[in-house]
């Protein structure tokens, strides 16, 4: 990811790959690279045994709970038939359960299995382990700062996720 230029931001300008964080957006994200390579570490090892799109669906259907593959496709930003191919793999893997929907004969229902559960549990616990290793390395203080900072970043980024995407002509 490349750094961000921008203004000056008061209280000091850290030194980034040997160059001048200049900007609020560019400093943040040099704080939060360390966060973000964590969750690539932790994402890489899960590969092993599910693609990080089959991931991105398995936690789709645990927040959606039993849902139809269009759903699924629209939770996921894909084509229908990209979500009804995904699934078909996750079936085949034992990790959902594809049946017809009882409203629609022509639309196919689908369910995390107790082996699509277990891989989702397997990463929440993975990434928590990760994330008490480094947080036991800080401050209270810095503990405290980071939660309250992060709580407020998923505050705002769920109140824009509704939002229309910006228009790239503008």
């Amino acid at each position: 990811m490349g750094e961000a230029a921008g203004s000056a931001v008061p209280g000091g300008s850290g030194r980034t790959d040997g160059r001048t964080a200049s900007s609020f957006a560019g400093r943040l994200e040099h704080a939060l690279r360390g966060l973000l390579e964590l969750s690539v570490g932790v994402l890489s090892d899960m590969e092993e045994n599910v693609s990080p799109s089959h991931l991105r669906a398995l936690q789709s259907l645990e927040h959606l709970g039993n849902a139809k593959v269009t759903v699924l496709g629209e939770a996921l930003r894909v084509p229908p038939s990209t979500a009804s191919r995904i699934s078909d793999r996750l079936t085949a893997a034992g990790l959902i359960t594809r049946e017809v929907a009882p409203d629609n004969r022509r639309a196919t229902l689908l369910e995390l299995t107790p082996a699509g559960r277990s891989v989702l549990s397997d990463l929440a616990g993975a990434r928590a382990q990760a994330l008490q290793r480094v947080t036991e390395a800080m401050s209270p203080e810095e503990r405290d700062a980071l939660l309250l900072g992060a709580e407020g970043f998923a505050r705002a980024y769920d109140s824009l996720a509704d939002a229309e995407p910006p228009d790239p002509a503008r």
